[in-house]
């Protein structure tokens, strides 16, 4: 097939992990950990996008912070030597909803690929949700996925 016939359904994921609103950070965290993947879409539930979330909202320095449960400790390994950066007090559990992107890119499945990387590059995305005729999430198709789609 050549890349001009290709459509996001040719190359989406069908099988995809998705969030509810009130799931919690460290649930996201383990779940993407867990199943090595960078983002999932938010849904209520009947499947309607309504946010996606990705590591960069999981791993946001700048997130706000509490005095909920759980201290930002990082530490830093030089020459034999320990540092240790304390980050504050991080609000726990915290949930999808408050740090994830409002805004989901989704499109419909018979859109053409080019049209899709189009719209990656534009706006600077790695991953667009495809709907189906209710607008309910069906896949996502991730850059990853074109360029496998393009090496077959």
């Amino acid at each position: 097939m050549s890349m001009s016939a290709l459509t996001v359904t040719d190359c989406m994921t069908r099988n995809i992990l998705a969030v509810a609103p009130d799931t919690s950070l460290e649930v996201a965290a383990r779940l993407f950990s867990g199943h090595h993947i960078s983002g999932a879409p938010v849904v209520d539930d009947k499947g309607h996008g309504l946010g996606v979330l990705t590591l960069n909202d999981l791993c946001d320095p700048d997130r706000p912070r509490g005095p909920g449960k759980g201290t930002s400790t990082c530490y830093k390994v030089a020459a034999g030597a320990l540092e240790r950066f304390d980050g504050g007090r991080v609000a726990s559990p915290g949930r999808a909803d408050e740090v994830m992107t409002a805004f989901v890119v989704s499109v419909p499945g018979d859109m053409p690929v080019r049209e899709a990387m189009r719209l990656m590059v534009t706006d600077g995305i790695h991953r667009i949700f495809v709907h189906d005729e209710d607008k309910r999430i069906a896949g996502i198709v991730t850059s990853m996925d074109v360029l496998r789609s393009l090496l077959a």
